[in-house]
């Protein structure tokens, strides 16, 4: 049974690419960088305000507990077929409104333009569709297939169809007749219902002001919506199912993207950077040292996201005593390392965080105060903070990731060390509250780093690098 489920999707998968393949597709060159903009930047079409930056902080942690509870509950439903010989619909590890990071897309003939969020953690692309049953409120007007001379419904029988997560009960829609239905779940139970479709993709070229169109790309066309995406459209999956869109544009780009990610406090001119294809013609001038390749991990469990090995973690310039189970998988695919533009902290399993706290401790507090009681009572959610006031030159302890083929990944202290208040800092760290998850590599670690994700050869490269530089 279990052979057989493998070599159906498989099939499917592959019947995908190959109709890919045969797009009508126009690309200028090796590859396209893509404007991505944070939903709290100044130039951001969401942008939402905050009376101070510990609010849109502990909103962050919140919105990251939901999507890494969504990534948990995926893996076990997964568990639980795979025990029972039965498929699950596919179950989202976003929640609505979780996703940090915005880009411009455009599908149909003409083209209808839209912001939706970048998400490495999952693999739909979607966006609101007229006419809509229930819908939330988003910038700009809904994506209208009457409208456009390339909208096809993917029939309901055919391979593609289950590839998407499919509604329970009938896998047709009655919108379009033999039409292929989806309903994509997400971790605090909104969720997309409508369409499976194939529409023209327009993409701007941030570089060189030009428009790259690729053809037939498949995506739901959502019709009942439930939740918030505080304004965005929908959402383009990045993850690694035959969905997703970088696995359905690989062809086109040699299956690799990127990513370049600025400080979202930066300047209104500054954005980051998403880059399909090769980096280096667009960014290897900006990359401070060369790009060091680790293995993309396979978890059984996750098939959509990124995983990496650890092999021992420093704070100080001293390696920590962690045990090498805090980095490994075990049966229900419980622990292991992701890394992910959709959370903003980094998150530990207890094994690994209590010694980085405490190593954190140990030189932050032999340096620096810790804060007040009554500052604290309002930081309660921060495990660490300190006052640095009246320091003209703070130092701070070096922190470093050593993952698989020794490639070390040594952050500056302004990504692991967030300005809360004046002259308070908290690390911007956070501890799970059981053995049951796993680390994720939060996108503020990642800031001013270049990512590259080469699915090609399953490696992710990391340099660091003068994103400000890359992305204007």
């Amino acid at each position: 049974m279990h052979l057989f489920i493998f070599y159906l999707l498989s099939n499917m998968e592959s019947s995908l690419n190959s109709s890919s393949s045969s797009r009508s597709t126009s690309h200028g060159g090796t590859a396209i960088r893509i404007k991505l903009v944070h939903r709290n930047s100044p130039e951001s079409p969401v942008r939402k305000q905050y009376a101070t930056p510990v609010q849109a902080l502990e909103e962050a942690m919140v919105t990251d507990a939901h999507r890494l509870a969504g990534f948990r509950k995926r893996m076990l439903l997964a568990t639980a077929a795979k025990a029972h010989n039965f498929h699950t619909s596919v179950f989202s590890g976003s929640t609505l409104g979780s996703g940090q990071y915005l880009l411009s897309f455009s599908i149909g003939t003409p083209p209808q333009s839209f912001f939706l969020v970048a998400d490495t953690g999952s693999d739909l692309i979607w966006v609101q569709c007229a006419p809509c049953k229930v819908c939330y409120t988003q910038t700009g007007p809904l994506y209208s297939p009457s409208n456009s001379s390339s909208f096809v419904p993917v029939p309901c029988f055919s391979k593609e169809c289950f590839l998407a997560p499919a509604p329970a009960g009938f896998p047709c829609d009655f919108t379009y007749p033999g039409a292929c239905a989806y309903e994509y779940q997400y971790a605090d139970s909104s969720s997309t219902t409508g369409v499976l479709a194939y529409e023209t993709a327009t993409l701007q070229d941030s570089s060189s002001n030009s428009s790259v169109e690729i053809g037939k790309v498949a995506f739901g066309c959502g019709n009942e919506n439930q939740g918030s995406f505080q304004g965005a459209a929908g959402v383009m999956g990045l993850g690694q199912g035959p969905l997703s869109f970088t696995s359905q544009i690989g062809y086109a780009y040699g299956n690799k993207f990127s990513y370049c990610l600025v400080n979202y406090l930066d300047p209104v001119s500054v954005s980051s950077s998403l880059i399909f294809g090769d980096e280096s013609a667009m960014s290897s001038s900006t990359t401070k040292h060369p790009l060091q390749y680790t293995p993309i991990l396979t978890n059984p469990r996750s098939g959509s996201l990124y995983y990496l090995g650890i092999q021992q973690v420093s704070v100080a310039g001293s390696s920590l005593n962690i045990p090498s189970s805090a980095w490994s998988f075990n049966l229900l695919g419980d622990g292991g390392t992701t890394i992910d533009s959709g959370s903003t902290f980094t998150y530990w399993v207890p094994a690994a965080y209590d010694p980085i706290l405490s190593a954190f401790k140990q030189a932050l507090l032999s340096q620096y105060p810790a804060v007040t009681t009554a500052t604290q009572q309002q930081l309660q959610t921060f495990d660490l903070c300190f006052n640095i006031s009246g320091v003209e030159n703070p130092e701070y302890p070096s922190f470093s990731i050593l993952f698989l083929n020794d490639v070390s990944f040594s952050p500056p202290p302004q990504n692991y060390l967030v300005e809360v208040a004046t002259d308070v800092k908290c690390l911007a760290m956070q501890g799970l509250q059981s053995d049951f998850g796993f680390n994720t590599i939060g996108n503020l670690l990642q800031q001013n780093f270049l990512v590259v994700y080469d699915r090609q050869s399953s490696m992710i490269g990391l340099a660091p690098s003068s994103c400000t530089t890359s992305s204007e």
